[in-house]
């Protein structure tokens, strides 16, 4: 074996990433000693790709799942991903697997244990394409040094982090190269001690183009017959996740602040354990203190109201079982003085196990009270007579529209009209005009059933739908409400009796077909009736 793949050989057994060759047929060719110090698995457990998957994947649910997203990169060219593979001491661990082509229709893959980091090299087995792979591809800059610290090779990664060029550096000390942002004594007594067996690590800040980069820096020494010990360094640029560190401290101080003043809550629900975690805003949301609530899923869903209770369930429900992307609901909850707060809930699964069922669900709570009740207000309002209190001729006309497709038959229809209500109005003013109709729509209603619906559908007109009423039970309410009218005669103080006109028709179920435009005339009848009564009166 000649000097060259010694040295070769020296650097694989040295590098602290595993390393698995694989043939097209899905053997195992390959696996180094960090496979077996990272999983436990020996090579006589896993001899191809399918006993990988049974040991690192004992659900076959998720060893599906691993199967699909694999053949996926391969297919997409996407080089990198994570799994959580089961090991044999029965841990979970993180693994970064990193896919590479290489000749004979072979696949290599680095694989890098992100669960904790190891401190102890890694070995590999002398096989040149697998080195010249991993070192032209890592995902660490690596520069190998001689006894001087002159550069003697790096990789492509090397040449991206510090913007050099590998023809131009070569045979130069790395020092002369590379310009660290302070001065780092550190690093270079490292340089002495690593020749001595150990090795150091730290992050570096280095100047590159007059911008700061950071790096993890991990330096050992190889052993190498021919060029005595040489000294290995590995570059992880970390600059990126610092930058989105600093920029996720910012957006956190920024959200915070705009959390506190838009005064939204915020949970945190550990779905598997049903531990859920809310922020101030959330307690005092519904006057609480934080030390007066559990914090349990159960502390919650016992302040929501009762008739809400099944919507919300059904929400989450959705959502956990992926049907809906996000979920979405208002609801009631009881706040510490035993009122009902209306609260909009937007929440999302943010975290998914090894089985891809839900771990961890995050969402806001929005204080819409105000709106709510507004919102109510405004509907009762634009759907009813503000004197009366009834139903106006706005509601009553979609009503109508509603009995369309109703199944309600047969549909009676009573349309009232209160008797000489001008000369009231004329000779004891509106507001005893006013009074004469608010008695008139009380009798009307005292005689009706809570399904029926009654609405002043002019100034001195009233009009009643009676569903499921025939004409007999038609008349009997027409009764019913001129016996109320004379009721209210004895009690009230009157200068005049209250009086009113009634008429009623009655729709059945033989009339269906075009039943709008039968129920339409069917109003026309009861109003035609009821101005027959009126003339008739008069």
């Amino acid at each position: 074996m000649d000097s060259s793949l010694k040295l070769k050989n020296n650097l694989i057994n040295n590098l602290s990433i595993g390393i698995v060759v694989t043939n097209q047929q899905g053997d195992i060719l390959f696996t180094n000693k960090a496979i077996k110090e990272m999983t436990g698995y020996t090579e006589a457990e896993v001899k191809t790709m399918e006993d990988w998957y049974k040991k690192a994947y004992p659900n076959p649910k998720y060893r599906k799942k691993a199967k699909r997203f694999f053949q996926y990169d391969l297919e997409n060219n996407i080089q990198d991903r994570t799994y959580k593979i089961t090991t044999a001491a029965g841990n979970y661990k993180y693994f970064n697997f990193r896919y590479s082509e290489l000749e004979a229709g072979k696949t290599l893959f680095e694989i890098i244990d992100i669960s904790y980091r190891i401190e102890q090299k890694q070995k590999l087995e002398n096989q040149k394409i697998i080195f010249e792979n991993l070192f032209t591809n890592s995902l660490e800059g690596i520069a190998l040094l001689d006894q001087d610290y002159k550069i003697l090779n790096i990789n492509k990664k090397f040449e991206e982090i510090f913007n050099l060029s590998k023809n131009n550096i070569t045979d130069k000390n790395i020092f002369d190269v590379v310009t660290l942002f302070e001065k780092n004594k550190n690093i270079k007594k490292a340089m002495k001690k690593i020749r001595d067996k150990d090795n150091w690590e730290d992050q570096v800040r280095f100047k590159v183009d007059n911008q700061i980069k950071y790096c993890n820096v991990h330096i050992f020494s190889v052993e190498n017959e021919e060029l005595e010990n040489l000294t290995y360094v590995a570059f992880d640029d970390i600059t990126e996740n610092k930058e989105k560190a600093k920029e996720l401290k910012e957006v956190k101080e920024r959200l915070e602040l705009a959390v506190a003043g838009a005064n939204i809550g915020i949970w945190d629900w550990n779905v598997e354990n049903k531990y859920i975690h809310f922020n101030e805003n959330w307690t005092e949301m519904i006057g609480y203190q934080d030390s007066e609530l559990n914090n349990t899923v159960h502390t919650w869903f016992n302040l929501v109201h009762p008739e809400d209770k099944a919507r919300v369930l059904k929400d989450i429900k959705e959502h956990l079982d992926a049907k809906n992307e996000k979920y979405f609901n208002e609801h009631r909850l009881k706040t510490k003085a035993g009122s009902w707060k209306w609260i909009r809930v937007i929440g999302k699964v943010t975290e998914v196990n090894e089985n891809g069922n839900p771990v961890r669900m995050v969402g806001v709570h929005i204080d819409i009270d105000k709106e709510k009740r507004a919102k109510k207000e405004n509907e009762y309002l634009s759907n009813h007579d503000e004197l009366t209190d009834l139903y106006n001729r706005r509601y009553f006309n979609e009503e109508i529209k509603r009995l369309d497709d109703s199944r309600q038959y047969p549909i009676s229809i009573i349309i009232g009209d209160l008797n000489k209500l001008k000369n009231i109005n004329d000779n004891y003013g509106h507001i005893m005009g006013d009074r004469y109709l608010k008695l008139t729509a009380e009798a009307i209603k005292e005689s009706l059933r809570t399904e029926d619906l009654v609405a002043r559908v002019g100034g001195d007109e009233f009009a009643v739908i009676l569903p499921e009423t025939d004409s007999d039970a038609a008349e009997a309410v027409n009764q019913r409400i001129l016996e109320n009218i004379e009721k209210k005669n004895i009690v009230a103080d009157l200068p005049e009796p209250l009086s009113i006109a009634l008429g009623y028709e009655t729709i059945d179920f033989n009339n269906q077909q075009n039943s709008y435009q039968n129920i339409i005339e069917c109003y026309h009848k009861a109003d035609k009736k009821m101005y027959e009564q009126k003339f008739a009166q008069r």
